[in-house]
């Protein structure tokens, strides 16, 4: 069970996510993971192609941008939360807005 609120996850998940080239290579990615699973039982070589680039991509993003490891090796929810949160980047970047929580204002350091 889930013991932190979404917007929680989502937050933490983008301090993990700073660098552009991770950001970059998780927006190419994750879509390509997520695509595979439905395309694999029908097309296994393309479905298996998909999954595998799209992993490589995320750690290439983690180890050779970002140098920490991915999220999910500490919680497996972020499994599902870079999923939310390659959902949430593609659509700000086409200028849509998704019905997400939104995150608390932080207070400034003196």
């Amino acid at each position: 069970m889930a013991t932190k609120s979404l917007r929680e996850y989502l937050d933490e998940y983008g301090e993990g996510h700073r660098h552009f080239g991770t950001r970059l290579t998780h927006m190419f990615g994750i879509p390509m993971i997520v695509a595979s699973l439905p395309i694999f039982p029908f097309n296994p070589l393309l479905g298996g192609g998909l999954f595998v680039g799209g992993w490589i991509l995320q750690f290439i993003g983690h180890y050779v941008f970002e140098k920490n490891d991915p999220k999910f090796f500490g919680d497996p929810v972020n499994l599902l939360i870079g999923v939310v949160w390659a959902a949430k980047e593609w659509a700000e970047l086409v200028g849509l807005k998704l019905p997400l929580p939104e995150s608390e204002p932080r207070a400034v350091q003196p």
